[in-house]
């Protein structure tokens, strides 16, 4: 049995690794190409770059293992049967449990090391990479102001801002419109004919003209107060020169298990007390799917795992292309139902435990179905070939 064990896993970690370096750069590449468009605009040393980098590999690493793990089974079970060796280690008496009985520790040890980079480490990353970002995107403002854009460079604290044209004479931006406390469930707008952008003692302060004010009422969020304005100052958080600082940031993506049990533990009985109760489910929701996230995700290894074993072992004709085509399916799939569910629960419209779970559900039935099939198979074929007689001949005693 350990010598059967050593020879799976020394098939399966080979292609596990080239997959799990696969999908990896196939996600860093996507936020790659992101980010080098917005240090070409604000003109910073590529080190940061590097630094980003390395804030994102947890949160690939997150989802490429359960990727790899699947796609590994399928490359390794697939060419154990193109080559006749699952037939053999039959004809020897190795039964469909001895063959999966490894895969699937190596699987579970897996979503334990998934489980912890979600919790540990992909918590500092992300805040470490919210940080940096919010520091980029401070850094010389000028460089990136566009006609007719959101500019989000504030966005993490609750501002976004436009404006539609720029005055070639005068240099002051036209029609500019903020958005202020977006996040704290009381938003605040404020509308002005025109607008500059200067910098004191390294600070970006924004002077708006002619302008009007809108927040909601003190008593009644149904009813905004409006102050009209000739000139008002706006000091934004961004720098002329970039500079590191410390961020605090309440996403539930920057938590741990723990923390994130305690967020949401004060959103509920705040509940009751705040006036603006549909913004509090709402972060309730997104809180709570979350949660459920950092579980079902890292298991999600264990789900796909359980489903590769007996597509592995049905693949012999397409060999490890056909595997590999089967396992990005089954990926599509899985990734489909996570989005689908992460909606769903967001909006309320099924429960955030349910719609976490429910791809780690859908696929491991399927799996724990076909893995019952193919160990009733092998059983029934044992029983069958057990009662199978040899045919008895009876000769008669020749006569004297």
């Amino acid at each position: 049995m350990r010598i059967l064990a050593r020879y799976i896993l020394r098939e399966f970690f080979p292609p596990f690794i080239i997959a799990l370096i696969c999908f990896t750069l196939m996600l860093v590449f996507n936020d790659l190409f992101r980010l080098t468009k917005l240090f070409v605009q604000k003109g910073i040393s590529p080190l940061y770059l590097i630094e980003l980098l390395i804030y994102v590999m947890p949160a690939t690493l997150v989802l490429s293992l359960p990727m790899a793990v699947l796609v590994a089974i399928l490359l390794a079970l697939g060419r154990l049967s193109t080559d006749n060796e699952i037939t053999a280690m039959r004809s020897h008496g190795i039964a469909f449990h001895q063959l999966m009985l490894p895969l699937l520790v190596v699987a579970t040890v897996l979503s334990l090391v998934d489980l912890f980079l979600i919790d540990y480490a992909l918590p500092r990353a992300n805040l470490a990479y919210a940080s940096l970002q919010r520091d980029i995107r401070r850094h010389k403002p000028a460089f990136v102001l566009e006609d007719a854009t959101v500019m989000k460079e504030l966005e993490s604290e609750g501002k976004l801002w436009m404006y539609e044209s720029m005055d070639e004479k005068s240099g002051r931006m036209q029609n500019v419109k903020i958005w202020d406390s977006i996040w704290s469930g009381r938003p605040r707008f404020s509308h002005a004919q025109e607008a500059s952008l200067g910098f004191r003692e390294g600070r970006a302060m924004l002077t708006l003209y002619d302008g009007r004010t809108y927040e909601p009422a003190a008593g009644n969020l149904d009813e905004f107060r409006v102050t009209q304005f000739q000139q008002q100052r706006l000091a934004l958080q961004l720098t002329e020169d970039l500079e590191r600082s410390e961020f605090q940031n309440q996403n539930p993506r920057s938590m741990r298990i723990s923390e994130l049990q305690t967020f949401i533990g004060t959103l509920k009985s705040s509940l009751q007390t705040t006036k603006n109760k549909d913004y509090t489910v709402r972060r309730i929701l997104s809180a709570e799917v979350e949660y459920h996230k950092k579980f079902s995700i890292p298991f999600a290894c264990f789900a796909l795992g359980l489903a590769g074993i007996p597509l592995g072992l049905i693949v012999r004709k397409g060999g490890r292309m056909f595997g590999f085509g089967i396992g990005l399916a089954v990926i599509v799939v899985y990734y489909l139902l996570l989005q689908v569910g992460q909606n769903a629960g967001m909006n309320g419209v099924m429960s955030p435990a349910l719609a976490m779970w429910l791809p780690n559900i859908v696929i491991g039935i399927f799996g724990g179905v076909f893995n019952f099939w193919m160990i009733a198979e092998g059983k029934i074929r044992a029983w069958r070939d057990s009662d199978t007689k040899l045919p008895l001949v009876v000769g008669r005693k020749a006569e004297s």
